[in-house]
């Protein structure tokens, strides 16, 4: 049975590169279910996390806004929980609105039951609020009781996706569906998914080099990323096989016509690209993301979009999709019109910043950096010390791997254009101070201090 009002399925991952799917080019992946939704959906080629890490990543999704405006910009640093979500918009509207799996913006302890005030409007729940035990699932519900279920947790995840769908199918509903994995670890993966793929068998990408000096685990060699890989690919394809029961559920229930359902993530996974590995940097491997766009919705078209858009857009986009808009400011565009007109344009440029760098980041001397993407060019700059970082033509160098700072006058003024702009987005978005006094002047000392005592690191001088 369907209604009146299209409904909204958006399912996201944690930590999935979007040069990792079989439909974006990659064969050794096993997606068949995320290729066969690309195929008689709409595929963006150009999706950014403006913030790449989990927690700054998913405040401006559900938002709209970027990291220093909802506050959570770094891990476990709490979302400023009086913002207007996605979830208010949808209740609005007369929509039943539900979150289930990962949310990680509640700041500390990770294994908090997050109270009903800070769940941003958000209706049905079943939450963890920051686990990656996948092989252990847990999640707390609405009354905030704690669930421990068998299985792998995407599976039990997408099994209270399902019964949500359909306790819902004769009314309006939207459903933000949060799977942890392909994030480490890796081997956390059942034992079936891991026997597809032999480590020595896998490609690394052409930035990956010999040794890999900066990792949370120590020093790693290419054996070791082929071996990381493996799970990581493992993940993707039990991820996929819950993306096909999903879709087949909406199906099933007749709902396909009246659904639109988007498949994303919140940043990418280096994977020893550049010498690093998890996220929190401007490179393609971080910041890329897959944007799959699907369902029977008679507007939405079918094929390839190459125009830049940002998880910032994302939502404004789906409501605009749907005939809703935020009625707060917000830093997000409705680029609706890029789902149905293939002529349409998406942003000229794009925000990306790192603005306070924090645990792993920090351990391997992460500057705060912002950058943009614009064109084929993506530029940035080390705000610690006010100096230009890179800048890579990605049509010509895709694996940035030929900085072209200082080759030649083209480039320097294209840089110095480039920077400019930068600046502008910068003075909009936040302030080109380092990460440690943007704490300080945003009032974030004393959730900075609890969330780092929580992980036994140093606090910063409260005085």
């Amino acid at each position: 049975m369907s209604t009146n009002k299209p409904n909204l399925l958006f399912v996201f991952s944690d930590q999935h590169r979007w040069c990792d799917l079989g439909c974006y080019g990659n064969g050794e992946v096993v997606s068949p279910h995320f290729n066969a939704f690309a195929g008689e959906g709409l595929r963006l080629d150009q999706c950014y996390s403006h913030c790449p890490l989990c927690v700054p990543a998913r405040g401006t999704l559900l938002t709209a806004r970027h990291a220093m405006k909802h506050r959570a910009a770094a891990n476990d640093l709490p979302i400023d929980t009086s913002l207007e979500s996605v979830a208010h918009v949808l209740n609005r509207a007369g929509y039943q609105s539900g979150y289930i799996g990962k949310w990680h913006l509640a700041g500390v302890p990770r294994e908090q039951a997050v109270a009903p005030e800070n769940r941003l409007g958000f209706q049905h729940w079943k939450v963890r609020q920051c686990s990656h035990d996948y092989l252990k699932p847990e999640y707390h519900d609405k009354e905030g009781v704690l669930h421990q279920c068998p299985g792998y947790e995407p599976a039990v995840q997408t099994d209270l996706a399902q019964a949500f769908i359909r306790e819902h199918q004769d009314q309006p509903w939207g459903l933000v569906l949060s799977w942890g994995p392909p994030h480490d670890p890796y081997a956390a993966v059942p034992d079936r998914y891991k026997t597809l793929f032999d480590p020595d068998k896998l490609s690394l990408r052409p930035n990956v080099p010999e040794r890999i000096e900066k990792s949370y685990r120590g020093p790693l060699d290419r054996d070791a990323i082929r071996h990381d890989l493996a799970g990581y690919y493992a993940h993707i394809a039990a991820l996929d096989e819950q993306f096909g029961r999903l879709v087949q559920h909406v199906k099933d229930l007749g709902l396909w016509e009246n659904t639109l359902i988007v498949y994303s993530s919140d940043h990418g996974d280096l994977m020893g690209s550049q010498g690093f590995t998890q996220k929190q940097l401007p490179y393609e491997e971080s910041a890329h993301v897959p944007l799959l766009i699907g369902g029977g919705l008679p507007q939405l078209r079918q094929g390839t979009c190459c125009e830049l858009i940002g998880l910032v857009d994302l939502f404004p986009t789906l409501l605009g999709a749907l005939g809703l808009s935020y009625a707060s400011d917000i830093d997000g565009s409705d680029l609706s019109a890029l789902l149905s007109d293939s002529s349409a344009k998406g942003r000229e440029a794009l925000y990306l910043n790192n603005p306070i760098p924090c645990h792993f980041g920090a351990d391997r001397g992460d500057a705060s950096w912002r950058a943009i993407r614009k064109g084929s060019y993506c530029f940035a700059m080390n705000l610690d010390d006010g100096t230009d970082w890179f800048l890579y033509d990605l049509a010509k160098d895709p694996y940035q791997q030929e900085n072209l700072l200082m080759k030649t006058p083209e480039m320097d003024r294209l840089a110095s254009e480039l920077r400019q702009e930068l600046f502008c987005m910068v003075q909009a978005y936040d302030d080109a101070l380092p990460g440690e006094q943007l704490i300080a002047k945003y009032q974030l000392t004393e959730a900075w201090n609890t969330s780092q005592r929580f992980f036994n690191l140093p606090a910063l001088n409260e005085s």
